[in-house]
């Protein structure tokens, strides 16, 4: 029987192929953590044109590349090997959007979900933040400018973190996000009224469908 895993992977590359028979190329942005491991593991071995597909990462921790805290060395160990190699790897830098890099939309992006209800590096204390300021929180706004931020250290493990803002990861095609579990899912349901949780601010928007998944 297909898993629910397997059967996101190959609703991705179906994605991933149609794009580059329509366009001549796609890409992928994905998150790290431990809930879209089951997935990488069955898309690295379904056969698509992989080198025309460009694999970005929504978020990342500011380590070396090497250290076991990164989101890079995650999709090595599990998506960029077999087949999957040969696609195109570009890491997160906040340079990519002054250097052209990054597409005017996305073709699919996999999100994760913790249970303080963050996605990407966008979490509860930069919401915190932003109702003892004047300033506007950019982070989590539709209308700002699409953008790659730099955090101090946050999350768990508690370490520096840069991530694309929300106005980017609504430029996609096709957003999926993974809550995994009971715990996250009762996360979601508060969600849709609590606006102090980050995936609030994700669910409320209507520029793209969320397509929520429970491994």
């Amino acid at each position: 029987m297909t898993s629910r895993a397997q059967s996101i992977a190959q609703s991705i590359c179906k994605s991933l192929q149609s794009e580059i028979s329509e366009f001549g190329n796609a890409s992928l942005v994905v998150c790290g953590g431990t809930s879209p491991i089951r997935i990488f593991e069955y898309l690295n071995s379904i056969k698509i044109d992989w080198h025309f597909v460009t694999i970005f990462l929504v978020d990342d921790r500011l380590v070396e590349p090497q250290s076991k805290f990164s989101n890079q060395m995650l999709l090595r160990i599990h998506l960029l090997k077999n087949i999957a190699k040969r696609a195109i790897f570009i890491p997160l830098s906040t340079e990519l959007m002054s250097m052209k890099l990054i597409p005017p939309q996305f073709t699919v992006m996999l999100l994760g979900m913790g249970k303080d209800g963050h996605f990407a590096s966008l979490f509860p204390e930069m919401l915190s933040h932003t109702l003892n300021s004047s300033k506007l929180n950019m982070e989590f706004e539709v209308s700002a400018e699409p953008s790659i931020l730099t955090t101090p250290a946050l999350g768990n493990p508690k370490l520096p973190r840069i991530s694309m803002n929300l106005s980017l990861i609504l430029k996609s095609k096709r957003i999926i996000l993974l809550a995994n579990g009971e715990e996250k899912q009762a996360v979601l349901q508060s969600a849709k009224k609590d606006k102090m949780l980050p995936i609030y601010h994700l669910l409320k928007q209507t520029l793209v469908p969320i397509e929520v998944e429970n491994l």
